[in-house]
């Protein structure tokens, strides 16, 4: 969504639908970040942290897990939500009032115990074991205030939780269950089984937004002044509305490619995308960023990675 507000007109009809969201995932990332801060300082008893697990329940459904910590005695599920603004939890629903106005969301209770339900299903299947478990869900913006509905407050002031609190409360669950259903190896291979049935969501970002290839505009944007394309100069890529400079303004633009268009291009590509004319030139560059590849010359592939391309930012 980021490189995708940076490649789009100002007044596309798409764009405020773009800073909506992103805003939303946004806050949910700082959540999730707020989340692993505390859960790093609980104290090391054999356990692991898992975190962001996207896990299949069927060929093409899955549930999703913020952090998961897994011992040999238990599992605990944990749900960061970063909402701000008044939050009440009622059995079907949380209301949130922000600004005055009031929206409704799921219960996310009820979505926390569903994925401990999910992963004690997966477990159960892959070691034929159940493991006590429990779910808490983190509320981690300071600012939001947290009421409870009367006739739900007796299950709900035990299940949200601020995450300073998340010690104490985990902790509550675990003294009463001390004792180990898991080996060590097992323990270890459900972890591994986990990471390997982890599936990342991939989306089509322009087609979920409903943006033309058309619509993403070309070339090497220019840090500074945010005009394209930038030139290419002795070395170095240079914008022509404010002079600036920059030696690795390719990788940046790869960045997006690869956020937009695809995982692999191709040396026309790279020119087509960065607007770039010389193909001794794009050969040059993409052999400089180490980027692994198939083919030979005339027909070479190369593959990128965000973890690869992060590098010559």
């Amino acid at each position: 969504m980021e490189a995708l507000l940076r490649r789009i007109h100002p007044n596309h009809p798409s764009r405020g639908k773009i800073e909506d969201e992103l805003r939303f995932r946004r806050s949910g990332y700082h959540g999730e970040l707020q989340l692993d801060y505390f859960m790093a300082q609980l104290p090391r008893h054999g356990h692991y942290i898992l975190q962001d697990l996207r896990l299949p329940l069927s060929n093409n459904t899955f549930f999703q897990i913020d952090s998961l910590l897994l011992s040999r005695f238990y599992f605990t599920n944990y749900e960061a939500k970063n909402h701000s603004g008044t939050l009440i939890f009622e059995e079907q629903q949380m209301l949130r009032t922000y600004e005055g106005s009031t929206e409704s969301y799921p219960n996310p209770i009820i979505q926390a115990e569903n994925q401990q339900y999910h992963l004690e299903n997966l477990i159960r299947k892959h070691l034929n074991i159940t493991l006590p478990s429990t779910s808490f869900v983190v509320v981690t913006n300071p600012s939001s205030i947290i009421k409870f509905d009367s006739q739900y407050e007796h299950i709900a002031s035990k299940k949200v939780i601020r995450p300073a609190a998340i010690r104490q409360k985990s902790e509550l669950f675990w003294k009463n269950h001390q004792e180990p259903l898991l080996s060590n190896a097992d323990l270890q291979k459900i972890c591994r089984r986990l990471l390997k049935l982890d599936t990342p969501l991939k989306i089509d970002i322009l087609k979920e937004f409903h943006i033309k290839k058309s619509d993403i505009y070309l070339g090497i944007i220019c840090a500074n002044c945010k005009c394209a394309p930038m030139i290419r100069a002795i070395g170095t890529w240079k914008c022509k509305n404010c002079g600036f400079s920059d030696k690795m303004a390719h990788a940046q633009a790869l960045i997006d490619y690869f956020l937009l268009v695809g995982d692999t291009i191709t040396n026309r590509q790279f020119r087509y995308f960065l607007q770039s004319d010389s193909i001794s030139v794009a050969a040059k560059l993409l052999a400089s960023l180490d980027l692994p590849f198939k083919g030979t010359f005339k027909d070479r592939k190369y593959y990128l990675s965000l973890d690869g391309l992060r590098k010559w930012v």
